[in-house]
């Protein structure tokens, strides 16, 4: 197990990487749509407004 590792140890450091990355730029993307996400306008029809 050990011998793999080692062996493989620079792709695995890629793909942790790689990973942190990810995570990352979604967490700070989730953040900023929270930021700029407000309550919807809802547009109700006046009960004077001509038909």
């Amino acid at each position: 197990m050990k011998e793999k590792l080692l062996r493989y140890r620079k792709e695995i450091i890629f793909a942790i990487i790689i990973f942190l990355v990810a995570s990352t730029s979604f967490a700070l993307g989730y953040l900023a749509n929270r930021e700029f996400n407000h309550a919807p306008i809802i547009i109700e029809k006046s009960s004077s407004a001509p038909e």
